[in-house]
């Protein structure tokens, strides 16, 4: 399916720009979006998904992913990739992730998360979410 795994390229391009109503369009009207680390955080919905996003990388420059591997099977896809956090105020965080895709009729219908919270939040400044307990 060469058609999702576009979308999902040009789904990280948006989010490197920090254009979450971009991102937000290429998921269904049901599509549940789930930190594994979080589950509590999960939210459904381009809305949601949008304020979710704004939350949690709004303060950013710009957060460009690299996709390392994409694995394949009809309407799923695992991806492994780095993203690098790039703070306004110079900072950076490099994290890990590796995640489950599922696709319906062309758009993302599950975006599933799984990263290591602890190696993220060590490299935040402490501005980030101040409110999230650091684990």
């Amino acid at each position: 399916m060469r058609t999702n795994i576009n979308r999902l390229r040009q789904l990280f391009v948006d989010l490197d720009r920090l254009d979450f109503d971009a991102v937000a369009g290429h998921c269904t009207d049901d599509c549940v979006y789930e930190d594994v680390p979080f589950v509590e955080a999960t939210v459904t919905g381009p809305t949601a998904i949008r304020a979710k996003l704004q939350l949690g990388l709004g303060m950013l420059d710009r957060i460009p992913t690299t996709i390392h591997e994409v694995a394949e099977n009809g309407d799923t896809l695992m991806v492994e990739r780095t993203e690098i956090w790039h703070h306004r105020s110079g900072e950076r965080a490099t994290l890990r992730v590796a995640a489950v895709f599922k696709f319906r009729d062309g758009k993302i219908s599950l975006w599933r998360d799984y990263w290591d919270a602890r190696t993220l939040f060590a490299q935040q400044p402490a501005h980030w979410l101040p409110d999230v307990p650091r684990p």
